[in-house]
């Protein structure tokens, strides 16, 4: 063999070397591989329980005239809520076919405004003899409120309107709160 064919032949096995090398780097990544990612983090922090808890008041609202009645509902868990669903049951009068809506404020309703405005509406008008379960998304800090309003149609004879509070963990925002120790 001469020098001048190993030199040639060296050449050829660095060549098909860089072109396998290329191929390795420019070949589709299979999809079962694809995404995967690893890190390592530094420091500490710790994991913290909490509540989502909401209780209304008053629970029940007698009305006997179309004069609308407020209730405050209070965040009383230990967790900030990004919204909660209120059951609404309006019972069946003797008489009559009143029709409700539920509205909700941010700040005590006063003189039947919500601020300078109305209010939000949350879910479509209650009718007699129903149970509704309608969501708001007003977000309510731990230890704050948000205020309803019921507003009736239509009243003739006495009809009650309760109301209870549903919380479901599933919706409500989470984001971390960052601990040092």
């Amino acid at each position: 063999m001469t020098v001048h064919h190993l030199h040639h032949s060296a050449r050829r096995t660095a060549a098909i070397a860089a072109v396998l090398l290329c191929a390795v780097f420019v070949a589709p990544i299979h999809a079962g591989a694809a995404g995967r990612v690893s890190g390592t983090g530094i420091g500490s922090g710790s994991v913290t329980s909490g509540k989502w808890l909401a209780t209304v008041s008053p629970t029940g609202m007698t009305f006997t005239t179309a004069t609308d009645q407020t209730a405050t509902v209070a965040n009383t868990g230990t967790i900030a809520l990004s919204g909660i669903s209120y059951k609404v049951t309006v019972s069946t009068p003797a008489s009559g076919s009143p029709t409700f809506k539920l509205y909700t404020c941010t700040v005590a309703w006063s003189s039947n405004k919500c601020g300078s405005g109305t209010g939000t509406q949350v879910g479509s008008t209650l009718s007699k003899g129903s149970t509704t379960t309608v969501g708001s998304t007003v977000a309510i800090a731990v230890g704050a409120d948000e205020y309803l309003q019921v507003e009736p149609t239509g009243v003739t004879s006495s009809v009650t309107v309760t109301l209870g509070t549903s919380i479901n963990p599933a919706t409500q925002l989470r984001s971390p709160i960052p601990t040092n120790h």
